[in-house]
C-alpha cells in the first residue's frame, strides 16, 4: 500500500507514523511545510514560511495547489494529514479520497473556541475526510460538534514503543528527588507553574532536582524565572531528546509532572508510566483515562501552585508507599490502550478497509 502523510517533519509523530508503516513494507511518503527531511523517507517540503504554533497559519490554505500536484505525482492509496487544522484543512482542499485527518488535541479543543473561522473551515475539513481519527474518547464530541460523522470517528491513542519504553533499566540516585517533565516550553504546557511550585518546596526537599526537556517559545523566559527564584543548581534544561535518551532520564525518574492546559492523549504521560514513575498531572479529561488520583498519580487544578507544592512533598515523603500500587496500575493501564504496537495494528486496519472500500 502506498501511503502519503501530510504532517510536519520535524515532529515525532510524523516520524514515528511513516517509519513504522515504511517497517511493514508500505510504501511511505510525506509531504510537510517543514525543510527537513526524514532519513529514509521520500519528503517533499512546501515551502510556506514558519508555521506559527499558537495560530494565524492562514496562508497555509494557499498551497493546495502544491499539495494537489504532488499528490497526482504520488498517487497513494491513502492520503493522512496529521493535524487537523494547518495540515487538516489544506488536505482537505485537494479533494482526493480515501482521506484520512488526525486530530492531536489543541487543533478541536482549542483552537476552533479561539476562531470562528477556524469553527468553519474545520467543519469543511472533516465533512470532506472520510475518516477522522482522535487520540481520546473526550475528543470525540468535539469532532462532531465540527461535523464529523459519528461513523468516521474513531478515537485512536498513538501509545508508546515498549522496547524503548520500559523499566527494565530503571535506577533512581540515592541523592537526589528527581522531578522530569517532557513537555516543549510552549504556553499551553504552563511550565512557569512547575518553577514556581519549585520555588515554595525547595526549603523542604533540598534535594530536589528537576530536568526540563524540551524546547519553544518560553525557553529564555523559563531560564530568567529559574535565575530570579535562585533555582539554578536545581533545574536542568536538557534540550531536545531522542526518544531513548528520554526513556533513560525517567528512569532516573522519581516523578512525571505535566501541567497542560489541554491534551488529546497525554503521550508523554504514557512514556512515563511505561518507566514507572508516579506523575503529578493536570485535572483535565486527557489525563483521567490513564491517573486515577492516589494510585498512580495526583491531579491538581490549573494554575494551583499551592497545590502542586503540597502534592510534590507529599510525593517525595510517602514515595515508597505510593509506588507499591502505581507499578501495577501503570503497566495494566497501558496494556488495555497505551501501546503503540498494537493501536498501529488497528491504524492499519483501518487504512485497508477505506483502500478496499
Amino acid at each position: 500500500m502506498r501511503i502519503c502523510y501530510f504532517a510536519d517533519s520535524e515532529s515525532i509523530h510524523t516520524e514515528r507514523w511513516c517509519k513504522h508503516f515504511q517497517a511493514l513494507g508500505h510504501d511511505i511518503h510525506l509531504i510537510t511545510y517543514k525543510t527537513k527531511i526524514i532519513e529514509g523517507i521520500k519528503t517533499y517540503s512546501v515551502n510556506t514560511g514558519k508555521i506559527d504554533v499558537s495560530g494565524g497559519n492562514w496562508k497555509v490554505l494557499l498551497t493546495f495547489r502544491q499539495v494537489r500536484k504532488l499528490l497526482k505525482e504520488i498517487k497513494p492509496d491513502v492520503f493522512h494529514a496529521l493535524y487537523a487544522t494547518s495540515y487538516g484543512i489544506t488536505g482537505s482542499l485537494c479533494r482526493f479520497h480515501p482521506y484520512i485527518i488526525s486530530s492531536l488535541g489543541s487543533d478541536i479543543l482549542i483552537s476552533p473556541n479561539k476562531s470562528t473561522i477556524y469553527r468553519k473551515l474545520l467543519r469543511f475539513a472533516f465533512k470532506r475526510a472520510d475518516l477522522v481519527m482522535v487520540m481520546a474518547d473526550h475528543m470525540i464530541p468535539a469532532a462532531k460538534s465540527l461535523g464529523a460523522a459519528t461513523n468516521k470517528i474513531v478515537a485512536l491513542p498513538f501509545g508508546i514503543d515498549q522496547q524503548i519504553f520500559n523499566s527494565e533499566n530503571r535506577k533512581l540516585p540515592e541523592n537526589q528527588f528527581v522531578i522530569t517533565c517532557t513537555r516543549n516550553f510552549e504556553p499551553i504546557y504552563n511550565i512557569p507553574h512547575l518553577l514556581k511550585a519549585l520555588q515554595k518546596v525547595v526549603g523542604e526537599i533540598p534535594e530536589i532536582h528537576v530536568n526540563l526537556i524540551g524546547a519553544g517559545s518560553q525557553k529564555e523566559e523559563l531560564v530568567r524565572m529559574t535565575e530570579e527564584f535562585g533555582l539554578k543548581s536545581h533545574v536542568t534544561f536538557v534540550g531536545k531528546l531522542t526518544q531513548p535518551e528520554i526513556a533513560a532520564f525517567l528512569n532516573k525518574s522519581h516523578v512525571f509532572v505535566s501541567l497542560s492546559l489541554s491534551d488529546g492523549n497525554n503521550i508523554s504521560l504514557n512514556e512515563a508510566m511505561a518507566c514507572g514513575t508516579w506523575n503529578i498531572v493536570t485535572d483535565i479529561p486527557a489525563n483521567h483515562q490513564w491517573v486515577r488520583e492516589g494510585e498512580n498519580g495526583f491531579f491538581v487544578k490549573i494554575d494551583d501552585v499551592d497545590t502542586l507544592a503540597e502534592k510534590l512533598v507529599k510525593s517525595r515523603n510517602e514515595y515508597h508507599q505510593l509506588m507499591e500500587k502505581a507499578v501495577v496500575l501503570n503497566d495494566q493501564l497501558l496494556r488495555e490502550k497505551g501501546i503503540w504496537r498494537i493501536n498501529m495494528q488497528k491504524a492499519e486496519k483501518l487504512y485497508l478497509q477505506l483502500t478496499n472500500g
